[in-house]
């Protein structure tokens, strides 16, 4: 009874009646079955609340993110807590932007065997006309994304964002906010695509984990640009301009210090706190800068149009990511057929 009153079984009873229809003219030309009998809105939906069951049902991978995050962040606020605005102030604030980046791509290799977990019923059902790939890969990226790619950045820019001191006002923190989702889902698409290739998840991670780290490397918080021979050369150059991380980090930087008032480059050994002075009353050694300033010396763009163009070169990875996804998952499925 139950499966009488299910829309499957509306489905199967739909198709039925459509091909038990006898034309009288001949001349009329056949009636053609639909591929799919549900709409793609309605495909899309039912995946998922399919995946949203399947995922509370089983809920360790997604409380895993989120008091890993949450603990993340809050660790964070209190080991950088209310940075200076001295060398070592300027140090921590760079810090600790990156390693929010960085964790955030590492937690990405989640994204790996989300196509090879259900690639057997994926098949079965594409090929039974219950749904399409177009609506599965929708469902599946939208709520990887959502879920899992949204929320834990968010709990950086609330928590971490504020305890550390960084640069207070409401439009940066929003700023900072959207450029961690779009790093997070830049990390999860590049790592959708390398699952789809890869013919095993043991082989999609070290491959992914493998291309994020070159990412991270070109990113440019440990690599000197500066350096000839290392930052100025061509093929690090080619890397730098294809990593998601390099226009991540250098956007939030931009978004730090620009317009941030006064900082102050200290000596070595020597600090900007007043329990620092010299004994004989002169004021410590300093030298104040401004936010422009500390972007020039470290060769990071210091305008606003630098800031806007990583924040659309990543939007454009972003998308170009997941486009690639989407055509692998389907060559993919094409060659399943053969």
């Amino acid at each position: 009874r139950a499966f009488a009153e299910s829309e499957i079984a509306e489905n199967a009873l739909l198709i039925a009646d459509t091909l038990a229809i006898q034309y009288e003219d001949s001349d009329q030309p056949p009636i053609v079955v639909p591929k799919y009998v549900s709409p793609y809105v309605k495909q899309v939906r039912l995946l998922w609340q399919r995946l949203a069951q399947v995922t509370f049902r089983h809920p360790f991978l997604l409380m895993l993110h989120f008091l890993s995050t949450a603990c993340a962040s809050v660790a964070l606020g209190l080991i950088f807590w209310n940075s200076r605005r001295d060398t070592s102030g300027i140090q921590n604030r760079m810090g600790v932007l990156f390693f929010i980046i960085l964790y955030l791509t590492l937690m990405s290799l989640s994204s790996l065997p989300i196509w090879k977990e259900d690639q057997i019923l994926f098949r079965r059902e594409r090929a039974s006309g219950v749904y399409g790939t177009n609506a599965y890969f929708t469902a599946v990226v939208l709520f990887d994304v959502i879920i899992l790619r949204v929320i834990p950045p968010i709990f950086f820019a609330v928590v971490t964002y504020w305890m550390v001191g960084l640069h207070a006002n409401i439009f940066n923190a929003v700023f900072c906010a959207v450029i961690l989702i779009m790093t997070n889902v830049a990390a999860s698409a590049l790592c959708m695509c390398v699952g789809i290739i890869s013919p095993s998840n043991a082989s999609a991670n070290v491959i992914g984990l493998l291309v994020l780290l070159v990412s991270i490397l070109c990113g440019g918080f440990l690599l000197n640009k500066q350096d000839p021979h290392s930052g100025g050369s061509v093929a690090v150059t080619w890397l730098e301009n294809l990593s998601f991380v390099n226009y991540a980090f250098e956007a939030l930087l931009i978004n730090e210090f620009l317009d941030a008032g006064t900082f102050y480059f200290t000596p070595k050994l020597v600090d900007s706190k007043p329990s620092d002075a010299p004994t004989d009353g002169s004021d410590p050694i300093k030298v104040p800068v401004s936010g422009k300033e500390v972007l020039d010396f470290f060769s990071f763009g210091d305008t606003r149009d630098v800031m806007m163009y990583d924040a659309t070169a990543l939007l454009t990875i972003v998308c170009t990511y997941l486009v690639f996804a989407f055509v692998l998952l389907k060559l993919s499925q094409r060659e399943a057929m053969y």
